[in-house]
C-alpha cells in the first residue's frame, strides 16, 4: 500500500461555483496593476487594536468592537465630511445644529428660577440659628422692616427685629507664641533689660507708696485730735488772731462827687 493517494482519491465532489463567481484576491497583490493599495494598508493587514495596560502588572485587554472600528477608520484616514464644491481638495464645514434648543433653554431658565428662589428664601425669609445673630441677620431684619410697614409683625418677629439675641460665640484668645516669633516675643537678656522694672516691681512699688501715704494720713489725724483736745483743756493758751480791717465795707471816695 503506497503512502501517496491518487488524484481520483483526492477528487472531492462539491457544488459548482455560482455564476459570476471570481476567485478571491489576496489582501495585496504587488504584481496586479489594478490593485491600488491604500497608503496605510488594507484593514486585513492591520493588527487588532488592544487597550493599553493600566499598570505594571496588568495585561493588555482585547478592544471592543467600537474600538476596532474606530482604529480602522483612523488608519484609513477616513472622514465622513463631504468634499467641498467650491474649494477642491477641502472638506465642507459642518455646523452643529441644536435640535433641542427650546428644551435646553427651558431647562436652563428653570434651573435659574429654582436656584434664585432657594437663595432668596435662605437670605431674606428663613430664620437661621433660631433668631440669634448670624450672617443673614441684616437681610432678615430688612425684610422685617418692610413687612412691619406693610402688614405688621407678630410677637416673635418683633423680638427678632428690636431685641436680637446674641450669637453666643465666644472669641478665644490666641497665644503669642502662635503668631509672634521668639525674637520679638522674648527680649534678649542683658544689663539694661535686667535693670528695667517689670510689672511685678511696679505693683510692689505702688503698694509701698500707698502704705506710706496711709501712715502719713493716720499721723495727721492723730495730731489734729491731739491739738483739739489740748485747746479744749487749755483755752487761755490760745491767743486771739488779730483781724485785719475789712476794706470792702468802707465806702469809696468819689472824684468831684461824681466818679
Amino acid at each position: 500500500m503506497s503512502d501517496k493517494y491518487s488524484e481520483s482519491d483526492l477528487d472531492i465532489e462539491r457544488k459548482p461555483n455560482p455564476k459570476g463567481w471570481v476567485p478571491p484576491r489576496a489582501p495585496y497583490n504587488p504584481y496586479d496593476p489594478m490593485d491600488i493599495r491604500p497608503p496605510e494598508g488594507y484593514p486585513s493587514e492591520f493588527t487588532a487594536p488592544r487597550k493599553a495596560p493600566k499598570g505594571f502588572s496588568s495585561v493588555p485587554v482585547e478592544s471592543t468592537q467600537y474600538g476596532k472600528v474606530n482604529d480602522t477608520m483612523k488608519r484609513l484616514n477616513y472622514s465622513p465630511r463631504p468634499m467641498s464644491d467650491l474649494y477642491p481638495g477641502q472638506y465642507k464645514v459642518l455646523r452643529r445644529i441644536d435640535t433641542d434648543h427650546r428644551l435646553h433653554f427651558g431647562s436652563r431658565i428653570f434651573g435659574y428660577v429654582i436656584v434664585g428662589t432657594a437663595l432668596t428664601y435662605a437670605i431674606f425669609f428663613h430664620r437661621w440659628n433660631r433668631g440669634s445673630e448670624n450672617v443673614f441677620s441684616n437681610t432678615y431684619r430688612s425684610r422685617l422692616n418692610l413687612k412691619e410697614k406693610v402688614l405688621g409683625l407678630n410677637e416673635r418677629e418683633h423680638d427678632d427685629l428690636y431685641h436680637p439675641k446674641d450669637s453666643g460665640a465666644s472669641v478665644r484668645g490666641v497665644e503669642d507664641s502662635k503668631y509672634l516669633p521668639d525674637s520679638l516675643r522674648k527680649t534678649p537678656e542683658n544689663e539694661l533689660v535686667l535693670s528695667r522694672p517689670s510689672e511685678k516691681h511696679i505693683l510692689e512699688a505702688n503698694r509701698i507708696q500707698q502704705q506710706e501715704e496711709e501712715k502719713m494720713l493716720k499721723q495727721l489725724d492723730y495730731h489734729e485730735r491731739y491739738l483739739k483736745e489740748f485747746i479744749e483743756k487749755n483755752p487761755s493758751v490760745v491767743e486771739p488772731v488779730p483781724q485785719s480791717p475789712d476794706t470792702n465795707n468802707t465806702p469809696r471816695k468819689k472824684w468831684l462827687g461824681i466818679f
